[in-house]
């Protein structure tokens, strides 16, 4: 087994040219680091030090394992100051796969507030579809996902909740007048623009259509949510969103919402990550701030 110290000495001793000096430098007596050296020495087998008057001269032998100790310690110093900045959280990298609406709507002021504590951390934002994204996480290339609720959680992957999504129907009145109040299956009567397959939206407005034996044949499948709306807004027909997404065209009164019966369904969204996963202290960070946002 390596003896971290004995090479720690004779490096304070080559540095220094002198005995006396070393020790006091290293706060050790004289006499210890001369019974270290002579240990060190009888170690590697051979001399590493010329003893003289004016002080310890390395030997041809000394000056080639100085060059490696020298090499080595600054390695591990190296290694203390990275580990250093990572627990300040002044240097590392998040990779995070999320979607680009989630992202604009719900983590851009996070990540506002964290850079602002945090300037060096890099942040990765991975947009992929779900399926790909859930690759990564498994692969390593992310460490962690935030996104909605999925359907079966597979064993190897923790879900924990962030928030809640509420479904709604919207419309632009000025376009597409719709009664204060309608009934489920009045939507066959109105063009109905759904997000693209496939999509965890897509499929919650199909199953909740289902529920009521509703039939419709949608008038535009859009994949982003943002450009749905964008749609409705310009009076193509009703939209099927969550309310994250379309909360400040709300409350601008550009869009309303249809009052339907039965109420549409709620979903959660949070984050997932790999089981038993270590996670780097930045990342965790992250999360955990993020948890209380």
């Amino acid at each position: 087994m390596i003896n971290l110290e004995l090479y720690k000495i004779f490096y304070a001793v080559a540095t220094e040219a002198n005995i006396s000096k070393a020790s006091e430098k290293l706060h050790i007596s004289q006499p210890a680091v001369t019974k270290q050296l002579q240990k060190l020495e009888a170690m590697l087998n051979n001399p590493l030090f010329i003893r003289t008057k004016k002080g310890a001269i390395l030997t041809e032998f000394g000056q080639d394992i100085f060059l490696k100790v020298k090499q080595a310690l600054t390695l591990l110093e190296d290694v203390e100051i990275q580990a250093h900045n990572f627990s300040k959280l002044e240097v590392g990298t998040i990779k995070i796969g999320i979607s680009t609406t989630l992202t604009r709507k719900f983590l851009l002021p996070y990540i506002e507030k964290f850079h602002h504590l945090h300037p060096n951390i890099i942040i990765d934002i991975y947009t992929d579809p779900t399926k790909t994204l859930l690759d990564k996480l498994k692969a390593g290339t992310i460490d962690l996902i935030i996104g909605k609720q999925p359907n079966l959680l597979e064993n190897d992957l923790v879900y924990e909740e962030l928030g809640i999504l509420n479904y709604l129907f919207i419309t632009n009145e000025k376009y597409l007048p719709v009664p204060p109040k309608i009934n489920i299956k009045d939507l066959e009567k109105y063009p109905i623009l759904l997000p693209k397959e496939p999509s965890s939206s897509r499929q919650s407005a199909l199953n909740y259509l289902k529920q009521s034996n509703v039939k419709i044949i949608p008038k535009m499948n859009i994949a982003s949510s943002n450009l749905l709306i964008d749609f409705v807004k310009m009076g193509f027909g009703i939209g099927y969103v969550t309310d994250l997404y379309v909360k400040n065209e709300l409350q601008k009164n550009n869009l309303t919402i249809v009052d339907i019966s039965p109420t549409p369904p709620k979903i959660s969204f949070g984050l997932i990550y790999l089981k038993n996963n270590s996670r780097s202290h930045i990342c965790q960070k992250f999360i955990d701030g993020l948890k209380l946002n």
